[in-house]
């Protein structure tokens, strides 16, 4: 009785965390806006429309910086895709669940709008929904 107790706790508790992440509105955000000054977005969820995305085969596929490749916080659960921005100084990580790159193809590239939970300096992106474009 006592681990259902626990399991039925553990198992309301993701719900109520999963619903408050859904159900935080994104801020729509051009893409030079977030490009120009990302830390003004930390902590944020924001939209950005028609990005060019790339999903990598490989690990550490793009750069935050000289010589700094990226890395997943989780491998196991976590990849990196590479979205494209016309910013030429832009450098930053960005991570999806594995589970939602169904719908990207592999290292072809493609348009989509993506939703980011910004991270913080030294931090990865992470890329909480992707609708590419047909």
């Amino acid at each position: 009785m006592k681990k259902i107790l626990i399991l039925s706790t553990f198992l309301f508790g993701t719900i109520l965390s999963t619903s408050a992440q859904i159900s935080t509105p994104a801020m729509e955000v051009n893409e030079a806006a977030f490009t120009s000054n990302p830390a003004s977005f930390a902590g944020k969820t924001i939209k950005i429309k028609n990005v060019s995305l790339t999903l990598p085969e490989g690990a550490g596929a793009n750069m935050a910086g000289p010589g700094k490749p990226c890395n997943p916080t989780n491998p196991a659960i976590m990849r990196i895709i590479k979205p494209e921005f016309s910013n030429p100084n832009f450098k930053g990580c960005f991570e999806i669940e594995s589970a939602k790159c169904g719908n990207i193809p592999k290292n072809i590239e493609c348009i989509g709008n993506i939703i980011i939970k910004v991270g913080g300096p030294g931090m990865n992106h992470a890329i909480i929904d992707c609708k590419v474009q047909p």
